[in-house]
């Protein structure tokens, strides 16, 4: 009877955002908006796209969404801009809102980092001290007054999406790629970045151990602006790689983290005294036109930052310093996609090896940007 319940709800609003779509205006208030005090436009805007939150609109995020914030609590929010925290890996803006009573409240915002929102159009200049706006989002799930930001509006009657623009198919004209360099941006997918993991049933009691002792909410290494695992490298949505050769060697860059490695080419060995680190040390060399890269000498790290494990706190997926990875990078020209394949061995920690990792890159003209982040202010 409840889901029947919820059910029944979801389509009355569907059909109320759909009269609205067609022109029929409604009065909504929303959380912390004086409708007297912002312009008719901006809470015309804001009443359908609080429908909107309702219907399951989503966004991506480089860190996992759900254990922070939560869609089934949508806000909005309107006032002054106090200050816009151009950051990576996250930007924050800061808003005094003022309540249909005159009450203030600060409130602290996140969304993507200030350079993918840059470049889906929405700038530093936009979000300046003392500038009106209003954002809608969801709510954060520990702290009252912090929230993440989908859409911006502004006074001038724009409204804009931290993913770019809707409803246009404004992307360039993709360049047609003939090898596997150059650079590249990760293709949407859908894939998760938190829930259950199917390798947390094959853990090993040394795995267990370690495991148990990691708090996903302040010990991951992204809070440190390390660049953590390289499938989590790999996975970062909205931020371009790009593949070069450097003498005999290949370099991959990803704007993320400022992440960068040095595949050494046909190497038999690991040069003896190498350090573990963070990425490994990696050695590559072609089958025909497929670049395979194996990699060791990791230091222990963080495969998944968060895993709901039931009747457990939340947890994440570790790997020891014993992973060896293997990729495979191939161009499939008839799509004009480069194709990365990823096998993990880790025996330390498991018992079995894990299932195959697969993304999709398309060709970007992009040029990549200094990341430079700043260690994440915890909540």
């Amino acid at each position: 009877m409840k889901n029947k319940s919820k059910s029944s709800n979801l389509m009355v609003v569907r059909d109320r955002a759909k009269d609205l779509s067609h022109g029929m205006k409604q009065e909504f208030h929303s959380l912390a908006v004086n409708t007297t005090r912002v312009s008719r436009y901006i809470a015309d805007k804001l009443a359908f796209s609080c429908l909107l939150l309702v219907t399951g609109t989503t966004a991506s995020a480089h860190h996992s969404f759900a254990p922070h914030f939560d869609r089934d609590k949508p806000v909005t929010i309107s006032g002054i801009v106090t200050e816009y925290e151009q950051r990576n890996p996250h930007a924050y803006i800061n808003i005094r809102a003022e309540d249909a009573d005159g009450r203030l409240t600060d409130w602290r915002c996140e969304s993507h980092g200030y350079t993918q929102l840059a470049r889906n159009g929405i700038t530093p200049e936009m979000l300046a001290e003392g500038t009106r706006v209003a954002v809608s989002g969801s709510q954060h799930r520990r702290d009252p007054n912090m929230c993440f930001f989908d859409m911006v509006y502004l006074e001038d009657g724009r409204e804009l999406s931290v993913n770019g623009p809707r409803g246009q198919n404004n992307a360039p004209q993709e360049e047609q790629r003939d090898s596997l360099f150059g650079t590249w941006m990760l293709q949407p997918g859908g894939f998760a970045t938190s829930g259950p993991q199917f390798m947390m049933d094959f853990v090993t009691a040394e795995g267990r151990a370690v495991i148990e002792q990691y708090n996903p909410f302040t010990d991951d290494p992204t809070y440190r602006c390390e660049p953590v695992a390289i499938r989590r490298v790999w996975g970062a949505p909205g931020t371009p790689l790009a593949i070069s050769q450097d003498g005999d060697n290949i370099v991959i860059r990803h704007e993320w983290m400022d992440a960068q490695r040095v595949i050494h080419m046909n190497q038999d060995a690991v040069p003896a005294g190498t350090e573990p680190s963070i990425l490994g040390y990696a050695r590559g060399h072609f089958e025909d036109d497929v670049l395979v890269i194996e990699t060791t000498h990791f230091t222990q790290g963080v495969l998944n930052q968060f895993v709901t494990v039931e009747g457990e706190p939340m947890r994440g997926l570790l790997h020891s310093d014993r992973l060896r990875t293997v990729e495979r990078l191939s161009l499939d020209q008839a799509r004009n996609r480069m194709i990365m394949s990823m096998d993990h061995y880790d025996p330390a920690f498991f018992t079995r090896d894990f299932p195959n990792y697969t993304r999709e890159y398309g060709p970007s003209n992009l040029d990549l940007q200094p990341f430079g982040c700043i260690p994440e202010i915890l909540k």
